[in-house]
Formats: C-alpha cells, structure tokens, sequence
C-alpha cells in the first residue's frame, strides 16, 4: 500500500507542480514545446505505469462486484475515451490542453466542436469507465481521485485561458462548440476528423485486446 501511495503522489505531483511553479514554461522555452511535450508525455507515460502496477499489487478490499453490466458500460465509455482523445491529442486548442502549439483553427476544430477540452474529458472518461468496474478500496481511491482531478482539470483549464487570452480572443474561441448539435457536428466533420476516429477506433481495440498483457485482467472474461 505504501508503494501505491508514492506512485499516486508522484503522479499528481508530476501534473501539478510543473505549471504552477513555471517549470513548464520554462521547459517549453529552453527546448521547444515539441521537446519538452514529448519529454513530458513520456514521464506521465512511466508514472501511470507505475501508479497502476502499485495498484494491481496492492491489498484488495472489496466494496462492490463487478458484473457484465459494469463491464459493458465501461467498455462502450472508453470507446468513445479513445475517439475523444485521438481526435484531440494533436488539435490545437487554445482554450485547454493540447500537445500541439497554435491557435484553433474556428474553420475546421473537429473534436473541438463538440468537446471544449477533449484530453481532459477523455482521461475523465477513462476514469469513470475504471471506477465502476473496480469496486476495491485501492481501485476507488486511484480512479476516484482520477475522476476528481478530471472535473477539477476542466475548470482549471478554462480558467487559464480566460487570464490568457483578451476578452475578443476568448469570445471567438468559445464559439467553436456553441449552437444546435447537428450543426456542431457539421463543422465537426471533415477527412482529418474521420482518420482521427480511425485511429482512435483502432487505439480503443488495441487496449481492449492488450489489456491482459498490459495490465494482467482481460474485461473480456466477463463474456
């Protein structure tokens, strides 16, 4: 349990306190945010390991049971996780996170059109997704507080962007997911946004199948 709960500090440590303290801005001005994004990817990548290998080996205390029911809401909500986030992982967005620099583009936002701040929103997903199937102490605690950091995220976010950006930037950019949904998904559409489905269908099929191996449990046994 003491592992799980340096790994669960270290990760949280990791997303909060390079922005807060200016360690992201400086990283991002001394080697590129391209560098530094990949550096930094790559780090959360290893704490997450880390985080759900302490999770897996620690004591289990059970609070609820898993069933087929559970299984199969989680499966359909990282479905559309993975959409979410691979359509958004290389968009530019200037009203939350984005791995990529830039402005949005208001012609053609994909993702944007429909989620303000897809990133975020997926790892929100995930975490619910993950919650309700693991109904163990540790299991609560890591994606409970997962979810928790997710809703705080998407606050924090908008919150950043409001002190960023001038009053006229941020009305503009706010109008990207505004308006009837049929005409979000309109501007939503394009080739771009239809291989980023694509990829986030074959990401979503590639965690589902591999994670047995990544991971040691297969939802799959459920069926």
């Amino acid at each position: 349990m003491l592992n799980f709960g340096f790994a669960l500090f270290a990760f949280l440590a990791a997303h909060v306190i390079p922005r807060s303290t200016g360690l992201r801005d400086w990283g991002i001005a001394r080697f590129g945010r391209k560098s530094y994004m990949m550096a930094y990817s790559l780090m959360s990548l290893g704490l997450l390991v880390w985080l759900l290998s302490a999770a897996i080996n620690a004591p289990y205390l059970g609070l609820w049971v898993t069933t087929q029911l559970s299984v199969t809401v989680a499966i359909i909500v990282m479905f559309f996780a993975c959409i979410i986030f691979s359509s958004g992982v290389i968009r530019s967005n200037s009203l939350s996170i984005s791995f990529r620099g830039g402005e949005t583009d208001l012609d053609n936002p994909g993702i944007l059109a429909l989620v303000r701040h897809p990133i975020i929103f997926a790892f929100l997903l995930w975490s619910a997704a993950h919650l309700l199937v693991n109904g163990d102490v540790v299991g609560v605690i890591l994606f409970g507080g997962m979810l928790l950091f997710s809703v705080l995220g998407l606050r924090i976010a908008l919150r950043r962007a409001t002190k960023r950006l001038s009053a006229d930037q941020l009305a503009n950019y706010l109008t990207v997911d505004q308006g009837p949904i049929g005409e979000r998904i309109r501007r939503a559409m394009s080739a771009k946004f239809a291989v980023e489905i694509a990829t986030g269908s074959l990401l979503f099929l590639a965690l589902l199948f591999g994670h047995q191996y990544f991971i040691g449990v297969s939802p799959l046994v459920y069926f």
